[in-house]
């Protein structure tokens, strides 16, 4: 355990001895259990075993940052890891290579680390800590012993699933994912850090939909910080889409039966100041390209779903890897322009 500057820079000079690519990371977070959820826990390793760095405990993280800014780490999954450490260090490795990514080339249907650990060792992970509060201190031992057992056997695993996607010629198409998995990371992380109450459903909703769900997003996370509890305990991302779309429509909403009587009036309120907004003031939509429609465009998108899945079972794939609806979309729109926003594997296959 790391949990002191001088042990702290002791691992930063182990670390940076590793060669690219041969370490590994894993994050733990309070999200389940406090309003602003926090990075808790690291765990590192490399072929020398496991280390487990305590940021809460550490005040000066620099050493850290520093050494993650030039490293190319293995991390599986790492989507959710990449938020917690730009909102913790506003930082990313050089890149990650992903396991999961890795696994999903290879045609594992059952991509989780658990499951890859199970079918590479046999050894069946516990769940038991997956839930857990890591901000608690100390930290339990079997939490610790949890924590180690996310990236001990990831290098082993790692070059397994290396020498597989080597063999079956993938190994580039992983390398081209994982920078663009990576560029993606970043890009997520700045459209949510400037309209955090954007969320997933809200797409097609009109500027009056988007005024209700961005005052009634404001509410629910003002009430989760007088609990100091996630947003999701006040009520769900669903509830917000369903009262804003039935404002949007001018028809009224309540609160929810389980609300007590300030949290309802509370409610109330935040609904009359949406209903004060002038239209002026109601947020848009972000702009997006606009092209006209090819009049041909369900006969090509069916010829590329045809494609794209012939691929993929020949493949063993999933279709959504090699091209996505929507990209499938963007391709029976415009060809040309289509394709050159796939990644250049992709664009291969579909034109092999």
């Amino acid at each position: 355990m790391i949990a002191d500057a001088e042990s702290l820079f002791d691992w930063k000079q182990r670390a940076t001895r590793q060669p690219q690519g041969r370490t590994v990371l894993d994050l733990e977070a309070d999200s389940l259990h406090r309003h602003r959820e926090k990075l808790c826990l690291i765990q590192y390793g490399d072929e020398d075993g496991v280390a487990i760095i305590d940021p809460l405990a550490i005040e000066d993280m620099s050493l850290f940052t520093l050494w993650l800014e030039e490293a190319d780490v293995w991390m599986h999954g790492a989507d959710y890891d990449m938020s917690l450490l730009q909102n913790a260090y506003g930082v990313l490795p050089h890149m990650i290579l992903d396991t999961q990514i890795a696994a999903r080339l290879l045609g594992f249907r059952q991509f989780g680390l658990a499951a890859l650990v199970e079918h590479f060792y046999g050894i069946v992970l516990s769940k038991k800590n997956q839930k857990a509060d890591w901000g608690r201190r100390p930290i339990p031992a079997a939490m610790q012993e949890y924590a180690q057992g996310d990236v001990k056997f990831m290098l082993g695993m790692a070059d397994k699933l290396v020498a597989q996607l080597q063999e079956l010629g993938r190994y580039d198409w992983f390398l081209e994912s994982c920078a663009v998995n990576l560029q993606h990371g970043y890009e997520r992380y700045h459209a949510v850090a400037q309209d955090p109450w954007r969320i997933k459903g809200c797409g097609k909703f009109e500027p009056r939909g988007l005024a209700a769900l961005r005052e009634l997003w404001t509410w629910r996370d003002h009430e989760a910080a007088l609990m100091d509890k996630p947003s999701f305990m006040v009520c769900s991302n669903n509830d917000l889409l369903r009262w804003s779309l039935a404002l949007q429509e001018f028809r009224t909403v309540s609160p929810l039966l389980c609300f007590h009587n300030h949290r309802a009036a509370r409610f109330r309120k935040a609904v009359e100041r949406f209903q004060l907004l002038d239209e002026e003031d109601y947020p848009a939509q972000p702009k997006r390209e606009k092209h006209e429609t090819d009049p041909r465009f369900e006969t090509n998108l069916a010829h590329w779903s045809a494609v794209r899945d012939a691929l993929a079972e020949e493949l063993n794939l999933e279709g959504s890897l090699i091209a996505s609806r929507a990209q499938l979309e963007s391709i029976a729109n415009s060809e040309e322009r289509g394709l050159s926003r796939l990644m250049s594997w992709q664009r291969s296959l579909l034109l092999r």
